[in-house]
């Protein structure tokens, strides 16, 4: 069966499995790459942003859950400029000739859900597995496309696979620490403000220091905790409890804080704001012949960003939003919201994205990238200390006050897609 890009997303109102899902059990799907609308500013897939559902792991179990017997993943070739992908070109992305230096991974809880083979194949293989419905793949890819989702289509083709995994799982852990709120009922109730501690390691004697990213964050969290402890040794405390969450392989796929979704250490619904400082301690520059690293991102100098600080994951939160400007009246930074939707994908780049992604409100605090960002120069004697600690008193205020605050801030829905005509 082909269903589309196999994405299901109730709150959105699209569904490419039909009504029950009954279509594809006992079958092996054939599902596209990426998401609907994908280069669509107003697609209520996140605009284009990449969404969580389009994940392929998030396409498998929803597959699965459906009854699925395999995955056959291929480009979603009426998305892909240039030539259709060779499956040298797809394999090299799995298993490239130099195996890369940091390994990836993914969260054992996600992938030992997966119990049904998922393999890839080029554009070329996926034109034979359709060739019997007498509908070409840019034919089928175009129809994916319908607001809504699609209805499965029976492709008239026996496909066997054979596949080889081996799970490998590699122990990690985040640190958390909480100190507890004076308000009888509040106190159940949490503020958690965090950072990543991990980086890139090293490379024999090439030193990936990672002070900005995001050794910058890291102390930030350890001096905003200082500030409560003192704060409560001296008898005064938030009516809300406060969590300090230090979140370890960030830069493996925000591993930690995706494990802390998965087994909250307190229910999500009780956390009513997320706080999370990746990169505070630099100027964002972005200078031309960049590359990759800074797709989607102007032109700007390091000058021009001397007193900002980017404030992202708000566009679905104004409270949030509003509990930022306040913090800042004092401290005077120039807080800059810009990049909720955008091909840079920063929005999904930092551990306030997986609460997002299961309600919980949560922005990321971010002076922006710059060319050492991801290479060994990212030393500590680069970091524009003062501006740093004007961005830590900024969260640590607004931590309180949120702490403190009468309400909670509120999440937004995402936009269902409009019906079809």
């Amino acid at each position: 069966m082909f269903a589309g890009f196999g994405v299901s997303s109730p709150e959105r109102g699209h569904n490419d499995y039909g009504a029950d899902g009954a279509a594809i059990a006992g079958r092996i799907v054939l599902l596209l790459d990426r998401e609907p609308g994908v280069n669509d500013p107003s697609s209520v897939f996140d605009g284009v942003v990449t969404a969580e559902v389009a994940q392929p792991i998030k396409k498998v179990h929803a597959a699965q859950e459906r009854g699925a017997l395999g995955v056959i993943f291929v480009a979603d070739v009426h998305n892909t400029t240039g030539p259709a992908p060779s499956f040298q070109a797809q394999a090299s992305n799995y298993w490239p000739l130099t195996p890369p230096r940091v390994e990836r991974y993914t969260l054992s809880a996600w992938a030992d859900r997966v119990r049904i083979p998922v393999v890839q194949v080029s554009p070329r293989v996926a034109e034979q597995i359709v060739a019997p419905s007498k509908r070409s793949l840019l034919e089928l890819a175009k129809s994916a496309e319908s607001r809504g989702g699609i209805t499965p289509v029976p492709l008239g083709t026996r496909v066997s696979i054979n596949t080889s995994v081996r799970h490998r799982t590699v122990p990690d852990r985040s640190i958390v620490a909480m100190i507890e709120g004076s308000d009888p009922k509040l106190k159940d109730e949490y503020v958690l403000v965090s950072a990543h501690f991990d980086h890139d390691g090293a490379d024999g004697p090439r030193v990936f220091n990672g002070a900005d990213d995001d050794g910058s964050g890291t102390v930030g969290l350890i001096e905003i905790a200082e500030a409560y402890a003192l704060a409560a040794g001296a008898g005064q405390r938030p009516k809300r409890s406060v969590i300090f969450a230090a979140w370890n392989s960030e830069e493996r796929g925000l591993l930690g804080a995706w494990a802390y979704t998965e087994h909250p250490i307190v229910p999500l619904d009780r956390i009513v704001a997320v706080l999370n400082m990746d990169m505070i301690g630099r100027n964002e520059e972005v200078q031309v012949g960049g590359g990759g690293r800074f797709r989607g991102l102007e032109l700007q100098t390091a000058e021009s960003n001397a007193n900002a600080t980017n404030i992202i994951g708000t566009l679905r939160s104004p409270d949030l939003r509003a509990a930022f400007d306040r913090a800042n009246q004092g401290i005077g930074l120039e807080l800059k919201y810009r990049y909720d939707n955008n091909i840079s994908n920063l929005m999904r780049r930092s551990d306030q994205w997986p609460f997002i992604q299961r309600g919980v409100p949560g922005a990321w605090v971010h002076t922006g990238l710059h060319p050492d960002y991801h290479t060994i120069y990212d030393r500590p004697e680069k970091i524009n200390y003062p501006k740093m600690l004007k961005i830590v008193r900024m969260v640590h205020q607004a931590s309180w006050d949120l702490a403190n605050a009468a309400g909670r801030p509120r999440l937004l829905p995402v936009a269902p897609a409009p019906s079809s005509h």
